[in-house]
């Protein structure tokens, strides 16, 4: 007599109860990123799960080396301990590049509250490495213009650009896990990702006294496509679950967090959450080197074919990255000094 097995890849027991306790769990990627196509495969089963429930979760064994997160921490605290006047030198302009000073942020886009209390945060964004010949740059195009390297920090751009440099491999390392739990095939992302747009955001959190409903920076779903964010050793970033509660995510030294943006949101047509997320003021200075990798920006987000069933309608409508970050940008960060200062 034969007997069925049933050889179909489940969702992993602790993955199940991470989901079912409303924990975030944390998942070693260590055997897929060495060539484990079983490791892929059971890691795309679970992350499947993940992004369809609590949207969010902690790496471990990357292959990103701790030294390089450290100096790369330590530079940014070097980078936010600047003067003022200093900062305000490089301040952020019509390609949102450059610092953003303390209440330059108004988080709106978050679909659980209309939040209109400024942020308690400084931060300095670095988009993609441009050269003054890149196309992009010669046209002007919005967004896509050159960084602003703080020429008082020497050590600053070459271990940041670094760090970019990695984290964008570690991205692309990733993408055929995302591309498996969409049932597609491993290298359905690749063309969509040829020349990825970045979006480095560093910030500063100190402690701070803030109004009811105010936060360090108040809850939001990213705009990314997907989101790795190395954590350090103060905690202070919380989840929502599906419960509607909040989740700590503890700072597990060595672990980066991922989480799918607004765009993959769109893109998958709702069915990979963009999870909302805040972070309260911390009890010491806590420090972000978040890294939003994205879609080439011609890029639209359409309804991936395992995504939609023939006939449904499509839940948003069809808009290029490009177009998409732009909207995001200007609908949550102000530029005035004036609108600052009130």
């Amino acid at each position: 007599m034969t007997i069925a097995v049933d050889i179909e890849p489940k969702v992993s027991n602790e993955i199940s109860r991470c989901i079912r306790d409303e924990e975030i769990p944390v998942i070693d990627v260590g055997n897929y990123l060495n060539g484990d196509i079983e490791a892929r495969e059971q890691l795309a089963i679970d992350l499947r799960a993940i992004q369809e429930s609590l949207g969010f979760y902690v790496i471990v064994n990357h292959g990103v080396e701790q030294s390089l997160i450290d100096r790369s921490f330590e530079q940014v605290a070097d980078l936010f301990s600047l003067p003022l006047d200093t900062k305000l030198k490089y301040r952020v302009d019509f390609h949102h590049i450059g610092y953003i000073p303390d209440k330059a942020t108004v988080l709106r886009w978050s679909k659980i509250a209309d939040n209109q209390k400024k942020d308690k945060n400084e931060a300095w964004a670095f988009m993609r490495e441009r050269g003054n010949d890149d196309p992009k740059v010669i046209d002007n195009v919005r967004h896509r213009g050159m960084n602003k390297w703080p020429e008082e920090l020497p050590d600053f751009k070459p271990i940041i650009l670094s760090y970019q440099e990695t984290m964008a491999d570690l991205a692309q390392k990733m993408l055929p896990v995302y591309s498996r739990a969409l049932d597609l095939p491993s290298d359905y992302f690749d063309k969509f990702f040829s020349t990825p747009e970045y979006y480095n955001r560093c910030a500063w959190y100190p402690p701070a006294d803030v109004e009811e409903g105010q936060f360090s920076l108040a809850p939001h779903s990213d705009h990314s496509s997907i989101t790795y964010l190395p954590l350090m050793d103060v905690p202070g970033l919380e989840v929502m679950a599906p419960s509607g509660k909040w989740i700590e995510i503890d700072p597990l030294r060595g672990g980066i967090v991922v989480n799918t943006g607004e765009f993959l949101n769109r893109w998958t047509n709702g069915r990979f959450i963009a999870t909302p997320h805040r972070v309260v003021p911390p009890k010491k200075d806590r420090y972000a080197l978040t890294f939003f990798y994205n879609a080439n920006d011609e890029t639209i987000a359409e309804p991936i074919s395992t995504c939609i069933t023939p006939g449904e309608k499509p839940k948003y409508d069809p808009m290029s990255f490009h177009d998409f970050f732009i909207t995001y940008m200007d609908g949550n960060y102000i530029y005035r000094t004036a609108e600052m200062d009130e």
